[in-house]
């Protein structure tokens, strides 16, 4: 029988909330910070995890991950350092970020409605084209999966776009068209285990700490297996 416990567990984080989420705007690289249920959303992500001891945490460059795990980590006993990874910025959108979907609609409408259509056919003008995207994570998701041991868990502090494409990418989809039917809200918890070189997901979009109020009963949440 398979001992899950003996994995290299993979948790992929999510940033907390931004003002341009409380108003749904495109963020993109656009160097955004978490706003106050932001920070708050964050320590109990932390407090959810604080029986976890990372042995790696990496982290988006962008303020808003970084601050993310900064808080994770200062609750966690862990004294493993936070490691900022350019591959894991966000994707560029262009001249859509800063904009809301009725403002893109009516500057880009036609570029939009293609986008939203097939998403990898196209890209707003000044922004990253996914498939590039999705080849940089390739590389990443690669080192991760190969870098890790038995044991060992390591924390992924990012966003939205580029962690459908590292799932994606450490689940071994052909299909890129299935990254957009992922779901990753704010300070959401995705795991993925990596045993004997195979991939499986343990949880997706685990937002259970968000819905119960003290730290003591937030801590207390398990994780399966």
């Amino acid at each position: 029988m398979d001992d899950y416990r003996e994995s290299h567990r993979i948790f992929l984080l999510r940033h907390g909330e931004t003002d341009w989420n409380r108003t749904a705007r495109y963020q993109g690289i656009t160097d955004v910070p978490l706003n106050g249920i932001g920070i708050e959303q964050a320590h109990r992500l932390g407090v959810r995890l604080s029986r976890i001891a990372p042995d790696r945490v990496l982290s988006s460059p962008l303020s808003r991950a970084a601050k993310t795990a900064e808080i994770i980590m200062g609750v966690n006993a862990s004294s493993a350092d936070i490691e900022t990874r350019e591959e894991l910025r966000e994707i560029s959108f262009g001249i859509w970020e800063g904009l809301s979907i009725p403002e893109i609609k009516e500057i880009d409408g036609e570029t939009f409605k293609k986008w939203r259509l097939a998403p990898f056919s196209c890209a707003p003008e000044g922004g990253d084209d996914y498939a590039d995207i999705f080849e940089r994570s390739k590389e990443l998701a690669s080192s991760l999966a190969g870098e890790g041991s038995r044991g060992q868990n390591t924390f992924v502090v990012a966003h939205g776009g580029i962690l459908r494409a590292i799932t994606a990418a450490l689940l071994g989809f052909s299909d890129i068209d299935l990254l957009w039917k992922m779901r990753f809200d704010n300070c959401s918890i995705t795991i993925v285990d990596i045993w004997e070189k195979r991939p499986s997901l343990l949880l997706s979009n685990d937002t259970w700490h968000m819905r119960l109020d003290g730290d003591e009963t937030i801590a207390s949440l398990i994780f399966p297996y």
